[in-house]
This record gives C-alpha cells, structure tokens and sequence, in this order.
C-alpha cells in the first residue's frame, strides 16, 4: 500500500460524473482523524498521500501529522488549500523534518508563519532529494523570505518546481537572490511561480533577462501586470504536474 489520495477535483471536473463526486466527498477534520487512525493501526508506510481541498484543517493536519512521522519511504505530500494555520502546519512540517526521501511538498493556500517557517527550513536543510516545493499563497512575511532564501542558498537541492506566489517577497536585493539560487543551482527547472510578489519594474526585467539568458524563460509564469491573457496552464494544478 503505497499511496493514498483524498481530494476534491477541481470544479472544473465536479460534475463529470455522480460516481466521481460520491468517491470525492470533503473529508473534513473528523475524516482526517479517521485516516490518520487507519495509517497509524495498519503500519502503513505511504509513499504519496493527497488529501487537497479537504478542509482538514489545524486539527486534521495534526491527527495525519502523527500517522506521517514515522513513513521512512514518504516521497510526496499534497495538502494544498485546507485552511491549516500556524499550529496545524508547525505540526506537519515537523513530522515531515526527518523525512529525508521526500521529493514533493505541495502546501499551497495554506499559513506558514513563526514556527511553522522554522520547520520548512529544517525540511529544505535535512532534504536530500526534495526538487518541488509549492507554498505560493501562504502569507510567508518579509523577515521570513530572507531566512528562506538563506536555506536556499546554503544547499545543494536540484528544484524542478518551485511555487512561491503572493508571498511578500518584495526587497529587489532578496528577490535576485532567489532568483539567482533557482537559476544557477537548479539546470533542470521547469517552472516558477512568482506572481503576486510587489517587484518593481527592474526587478521583472532583471528576472525576464536572467532567465532568457539561462534559456528558461518558459519557466516563469506570468506576472499579473503583463498584458497577455492568463497561460492556459495556469488552470492546471502546480500538483497534476509530474515530479
């Protein structure tokens, strides 16, 4: 038993069938519990759980924290948009800190701040094969962007993906930074998002350089002030995106 997931489709797919809307229902705290105690009995070692759009919650992410802690063979997680806040999330990238064949953390839409920056930190310095991480939407603060970047720049992690939009990384200097560390550290990046950040003008011009320069300027989805319409992948879930 390998894998488990547990999400409701996009709104999109909702309505393909009632066979699929009943298999798709919203888990809720009390169904993350109830998981979490079947992984726990059964001695099951996961290698991808998916419980997106779920609305687990503080209180669901720590019951699946506790069953998480202990898969040694855990590859991917995908929790994106479950309103987990500071406590919740602290707890599952804690459990998740020693999991050192994790290759994909997808938290988008959720807080990480205080604690919870901490243990992300600890993720990105104890991985050793983690190459996608999407925490876009999770009003990650100024002071917190540095010490990420920081992480960042003190290892050796090859990202292929990496979701950082609408976090308040508005400094130029630290915008470059990241920038620079996913360019130059990372030949095999297939996308980056960067939207919702307060660049200036120089600072998108200097990200569209660096990144034609390095022949990925596909990679970059677009910034909310260009004029072209929104990319036809931009619908796609960051997750759906193979590692």
């Amino acid at each position: 038993f390998f894998f488990l997931m547990i999400r409701r489709p996009p709104r999109s797919t909702q309505s393909r069938s009632s066979a699929a809307s009943d298999v798709y229902k919203r888990q809720g705290i009390e169904g993350a519990r109830i998981i979490a105690q079947a992984l726990q009995k059964g001695n099951v070692n996961l290698e991808v759980i998916s419980m997106a759009r779920n609305r687990i919650e503080d209180d669901g992410v720590t019951h699946l924290a506790s069953s998480l802690r202990n898969m040694t063979e855990l590859r991917e997680v995908y929790v994106f948009q479950n309103f987990i806040r500071k406590e919740g999330m602290k707890n599952l990238l804690e459990a998740l800190k020693s999991t050192t064949k994790l290759e994909a953390l997808d938290v988008q839409d959720n807080y990480i701040i205080e604690g919870s920056v901490d243990a992300l930190i600890s993720i990105i310095y104890n991985s050793e094969k983690l190459k996608v991480i999407n925490v876009s939407d999770c009003n990650i603060s100024e002071d917190s962007n540095e010490r990420i970047i920081e992480a960042l720049e003190a290892t050796n992690l090859k990202f292929e993906k990496f979701g950082y939009n609408y976090n308040e990384l508005n400094d130029s200097d630290l915008a470059k930074r990241f920038l620079n560390v996913l360019v130059t550290e990372n030949p095999n990046l297939k996308r980056l998002d960067i939207k919702g950040n307060d660049f200036s003008k120089n600072t998108k011009k200097y990200y569209q350089e660096t990144l034609k320069a390095a022949n990925k300027l596909q990679v970059l989805s677009r910034f909310e002030s260009d004029d072209e319409e929104e990319e036809d992948d931009q619908t796609q879930l960051f997750s759906d995106l193979k590692v």
